[in-house]
């Protein structure tokens, strides 16, 4: 786990790889992040203690609570921030499968008599 310190508080990374970042967010009162957006990466935010007030530039201005989330899509510019209290949460960036994201060569089915022999 990596740990950093920011302005407007700290950052735990928990897990990382190649589709999905877990980070743990502790933020001190009355600060934000800067307005930002993200090319390929969804950004969902999870409260667990505190509030978390989060803008969006597609007219989208929310506040959550405790056990409530938010998704951000890529391409999205935003930003978060924190009122009068700490506020811990749980950011997960990734990058979303779909069922069209396959590039099928050849359709699979029954093996028969000649692809066993070859086998």
């Amino acid at each position: 786990m990596e740990r950093t310190h920011g302005t407007w508080g700290d950052r735990t990374r928990v897990f990382r790889n190649d589709s999905c970042l877990v980070t743990v967010l502790e933020l001190e009162p009355h600060q934000r992040c800067s307005w930002h957006g993200h090319n390929t990466a969804y950004n969902q935010f999870f409260v667990i203690k505190g509030s978390l007030g989060v803008k969006t530039d597609k007219g989208y201005t929310t506040t959550l609570y405790p056990g409530q989330a938010f998704t951000v899509e890529p391409g999205v510019y935003h930003d978060f921030h924190t009122y009068t209290s700490h506020t811990t949460i749980v950011e997960v960036a990734y990058v979303q499968y779909t069922e069209h994201d396959i590039d099928r060569k050849e359709l699979g089915g029954a093996i028969n008599e000649d692809d066993q022999k070859a086998g």
